[in-house]
């Protein structure tokens, strides 16, 4: 009785012994950034200062998906994107800048310039979105408005006029400042409205390039940014890191008919991350068309032409948005416009508008418009 008493203990320790186990393997894998259980749960922050994570479609700029993305947070090099469209939107591609001693020996990730080499503006852009060069931000903001200080407060009458309302830059390239943030879903809007610039997307898209002009060494660059080379669709956009930040990166990429942004603040596996993301977007929603050239949206009787009695009203353009493919999401279309034509008539005349509405909030407006038509018959006068 004895010793099978001692069996039963022993056999009873060993399976404590063996669910302690795999207590500490799961919860090391748990813990541990960028290992994690197949739960689909989001990775552990790099710093303490919190995190935020936003996808948003381009054209529309509709968040499709986002946690903390609200959350006022710093963004590190993530802020050349804005940079990158100042430039793009102030100084030509073909200028001539010549390095000032200001952008020489900047902190943090750089493309080692030396003070007086040239370098036309696009190959700066190069040097900024592919390795991250602080020191080409700082030379393309003195180019395009004479002064670190004058650039900066071209970035923030940018994002003004955007509308965004938790976004404030200090400097062109992100090195940290208490007072240097933005939030997910307002990265993902300027890295939005970047892509729609096509020398913009052209630049971030690029995988490397060889920079080899005149009145410089010649130079590599490769790009910094994975997503690039491991991810079906990209199309950039730029990574970021600093100790307060943590890492930062946005995200973007393309498919059937789609383009997403997202943006990960402050997430190790930011890579892995900003992925998945996308793959929800692409899996989840569709672009559809919610005014259509082809429609017509009312039919109007035509006064003073004997020969067309009514006029058809139709969009100039087609527009689409983003819509859950389960056909669980409607959109609501408002017709308003005239309710007669008198001849002659303008193509061009307004004639009224087509809204277009998800969940109450206007979406789209867009003008109505019809055919050029004659004031025509036997007596002009007397037509009605």
């Amino acid at each position: 009785m004895v010793g099978n008493g001692a069996a039963i203990r022993q056999n009873f320790s060993e399976k404590v012994a063996l669910v302690l186990t795999s207590l500490f393997v799961f919860l090391i894998l748990a813990l541990t950034p960028g290992i994690h259980p197949k739960t689909g749960s989001v990775s552990v922050a790099d710093a303490s200062g919190g995190s935020g994570y936003a996808v948003i479609e381009v054209s529309s700029g509709r968040l499709l998906n986002g946690s903390n993305e609200n959350l006022r947070l710093p963004m590190a090099s993530t802020t050349k994107a804005m940079t990158a469209l100042v430039v793009l939107e102030n100084a030509s591609l073909t200028d001539i800048v010549e390095i000032p001693p200001a952008a020489v020996g900047i902190e943090g990730s750089s493309v080692y310039l030396k003070k007086g080499e040239r370098f036309t503006v696009e190959e700066l852009l190069y040097a900024l979105m592919l390795r991250s060069g602080n020191d080409a931000a700082v030379a393309l903001a003195v180019h395009t408005s004479g002064s670190v200080e004058e650039f900066v407060r071209k970035m923030n009458e940018r994002a003004a006029l955007m509308g965004l309302k938790d976004t404030k830059f200090v400097n062109p390239h992100g090195l940290h400042d208490e007072n240097h943030y933005t939030t997910a879903y307002e990265l993902a809007l300027i890295a939005a409205e970047g892509l729609k610039n096509p020398h913009f997307k052209r630049i971030v898209s690029t995988k490397n390039i060889v920079i080899d002009g005149e009145g410089h060494e010649k130079r590599y660059f490769a790009n910094k940014n994975k997503i690039l080379y491991n991810y079906e669709g990209a199309t950039g956009v730029k990574t970021g890191f600093t100790r307060d930040s943590g890492r930062c990166l946005i995200a973007s990429a393309e498919r059937n008919g789609m383009e997403v942004v997202a943006v990960a603040l402050n997430y190790y596996d930011y890579f892995e991350l900003t992925a998945r993301l996308m793959d929800e977007a692409f899996g989840n929603f569709e672009m559809k068309e919610v005014v259509s050239p082809e429609t017509v949206y009312k039919k109007v009787p035509v006064r003073g032409n004997r020969k067309i009695k009514e006029a058809e009203l139709r969009a100039e353009f087609s527009r689409k948005y983003p819509l859950k493919k389960d056909g669980s999401e409607m959109v609501e279309t408002v017709v308003e416009a005239v309710d007669s034509i008198r001849a002659p008539h303008s193509s061009g005349d307004d004639v009224g508008s087509v809204k277009v509405f998800k969940d109450n909030r206007l979406i789209f407006e867009e003008k109505l418009y019809t055919i050029d038509i004659a004031k025509r018959g036997i007596f002009p006068l007397f037509d009605k």
